[in-house]
């Protein structure tokens, strides 16, 4: 078990590097450090502080959402609970690879409300699937935006739409795991004798899982709402930097762009991420010192506003206290 744990650390700090290295070497032999400085002196902090705002209502949209889907399957639970639950898988997203660490998310609801954590999951992982894909189509009229932009874009757009590609089917797969059948997963679980053992837990997330799949219009509702303040926020950003960019192109490049962010190489994508932003963003011409200085704001921007998730570090931690007592 230990050693498990050392392994995953030690690979977790190696994709920390990497992303940090991605980082340093476009700061020091891509751009000019004096130029990405002044661009982040000079921001507008009245807009950074309304795009954080922007930011945080679309995680109050999604919270929401799954606060509604539990209580949909049952669970008569405090939607404060779900939100310092969601706020703090959304903190742990900003640092792991893939932004896999949303998953904790589960924990935290079974920790701070008691609901069971296959309930949760099957709220998170369904939705999750179906965010992918509507982020995937998102990301395809983008790469159709900046085609019709320039003619020099056809290499970047292999890897883009690679990466589409990649969240699309990715999307589908957790789609597939929450609503076929469960008679078609068993098959596979009992052909995997490390898996199998977790049949019972399967079904138990398969059942709550096909209870949502009736909200799949609540899904898509909340989704759409959320893209609407994420793409605020960008624009808000830009409108921080004096970019001559419009709330549409802002809208269509958001889950171009933060699809990179799941690539799961680095903690969160990070200098893939912001590699993607200054190829999409020079295409609408930007400068790439500018466009780098907008992805490390956006960064920024996510991490101080997801670091109200603490929260939930906060409230485990005062009932661990409360029960030791």
């Amino acid at each position: 078990m230990k050693t498990t744990s050392y392994r995953k650390i030690v690979y977790f700090l190696l994709q920390a590097l990497a992303g940090i290295a991605i980082i340093v070497y476009i700061t020091l032999y891509k751009l000019d450090l004096t130029e990405l400085t002044v661009a982040i002196k000079n921001i507008h902090i009245a807009y950074f502080v309304l795009a954080a705002l922007a930011y945080f209502i679309h995680n109050l949209l999604f919270s929401y959402r799954l606060s509604y889907l539990l209580q949909h399957i049952g669970h008569k639970i405090a939607y404060t609970g779900v939100l310092i639950s969601h706020l703090g898988g959304m903190l742990v997203a900003d640092i792991s690879p893939g932004r896999s660490g949303y998953i904790l998310t589960s924990a935290f609801i079974k920790k701070i409300t008691g609901a069971r954590a296959t309930d949760a999951m099957a709220c998170i992982v369904a939705p999750g699937g179906l965010d992918l894909v509507l982020k995937g189509a998102g990301a395809i009229l983008a790469l159709i935006y900046l085609l019709s932009c320039t003619d020099s874009f056809y290499l970047p757009a292999t890897s883009f739409l690679m990466a589409t590609s990649a969240l699309i089917l990715l999307g589908c797969l957790l789609l597939a795991v929450s609503w076929l059948d469960e008679k078609y997963t068993k098959r596979i679980l009992n052909k995997m004798p490390l898996l199998n053992r977790f049949s019972d837990q399967l079904s138990q997330f398969k059942h709550s899982g096909i209870k949502i799949k009736k909200n799949i219009n609540v899904i898509i509702i909340l989704y759409m709402l959320g893209w609407f303040f994420c793409g605020l926020q960008w624009y808000f950003i830009g409108k921080a930097m004096n970019l001559p960019i419009t709330y549409l192109e802002f809208f269509l490049l958001h889950p171009l762009i933060t699809a990179l962010m799941f690539i799961p190489l680095t903690p969160a994508g990070l200098g893939i991420m912001e590699s993607g932003t200054v190829i999409a963003l020079g295409l609408l011409g930007i400068a790439p010192t500018t466009s780098f200085a907008f992805s490390l704001l956006v960064r920024v921007n996510i991490i101080l506003t997801d670091a109200t998730g603490i929260s939930a570090f906060l409230y485990q931690w005062k009932l661990s206290l409360s029960q030791g007592r």
